[in-house]
């Protein structure tokens, strides 16, 4: 198993700042709030993981909604440029602030640190 958050949060951070938590309702905006929400073994070679599927979620709240959705092209296209599609996306307004959210899905070979589309 690899935890990826920290690279991802790494390569996010120029767009708005990042949390690797649950985001409750006290963060400053804009921020990314990053979760895995899926990490799952599926090639396991001589007792080791070798291939995960993971699943992110990543939360982009901003004070309107036009800020929202541009911090949320921005975090996609960079993800994409790793390999790492989007699956979902979705734009929430029924909160104190916008909140697009979006999930992403891919395969990491823990060796090379390679991801792939999935």
């Amino acid at each position: 198993m690899v935890d990826i958050l920290p690279e991802i949060a790494e390569m996010l951070g120029d767009i708005a700042p990042v949390e690797l938590a649950f985001h409750d309702g006290t963060a400053d905006t804009p921020c990314i709030i990053l979760s895995e929400i899926g990490n799952s073994a599926s090639v396991v070679l001589s007792g080791y993981d070798r291939y995960s599927v993971i699943t992110l979620q990543l939360d982009v709240y901003a004070e309107d909604e036009e800020n929202a959705r541009g911090l949320a092209v921005r975090a996609s296209a960079v993800l994409a440029r790793k390999g790492i599609k989007r699956s979902f996306s979705h734009f929430i307004t029924d909160e104190d602030k916008p909140r697009m959210c979006m999930r992403f899905r891919f395969g990491i070979d823990e060796v090379s640190g390679r991801t792939v589309s999935v």
